[in-house]
């Protein structure tokens, strides 16, 4: 089996979340994909998140009806900040027949070798970096082959359509009541209202 995991902080799951999935899916030839919210995201401490238990809950609300796509509660349930290594450890000992690919933005290439204990991500996973508006592919890759050659020889790209949409900007139109409707799952908007997770500012 080829199994992707995609790992974020999904707050909320939007759109271009979707797609790259669904991209990454086609293009690499993956069997399934496992979207992976964040616990504690050791590059977002100290930032405000919508809790484990929602950002979860709109992951599997948004992933209803598609039966390659399932959302995981490891790195919700466990303490601590979510390491990528931790998780690809676990997911390889949950299905040790299974070839692992780790799906993110190209943008993050050029941290990538920084991360702890890239050498043992190498080991586990086949990078898949999804394209990002307003990042040169080439530069990202260069970039990651020069501060360590064998993350690179490990990375495979997947191209998607230029959807510039982010959490971070979803969650400024919710703030200022505007509308989110084709950016985000209904089911998922629903659920947000209902919970109130994204604060809105008063008329």
């Amino acid at each position: 089996m080829r199994l992707g995991i995609f790992g974020g902080t999904f707050d909320p799951v939007h759109i271009g979340h979707l797609v790259a999935a669904q991209v990454a899916l086609e293009q690499a030839g993956l069997d399934k994909v496992l979207f992976v919210p964040a616990g504690v995201n050791p590059l977002k401490v100290g930032k405000k998140i919508s809790a484990g238990e929602h950002r979860l809950r709109m992951v599997q609300l948004a992933l209803e009806g598609a039966p390659q796509f399932a959302a995981s509660d490891w790195e919700v349930n466990r303490p601590g900040p979510s390491f990528t290594v931790d998780t690809l450890e676990h997911f390889h000992a949950e299905h040790p027949e299974a070839e692992l690919f780790f799906i993110i933005g190209a943008d993050n290439l050029h941290i990538l070798p920084k991360w702890r204990a890239v050498d043992r991500i190498m080991e586990l996973a086949t990078v898949l970096a999804v394209t990002r508006p307003g990042f040169d592919l080439k530069t990202s890759a260069c970039t990651a082959l020069a501060l360590h050659p064998e993350v690179a020889c490990r990375v495979q790209y997947v191209e998607i359509p230029g959807l510039d949409i982010s959490s971070t900007w979803i969650r400024e139109r919710l703030v200022k009541n505007l509308s989110v409707e084709h950016l985000v799952p209904q089911k998922v908007i629903g659920y947000s209202e209902e919970n109130k997770l994204y604060e809105r500012i008063p008329d």
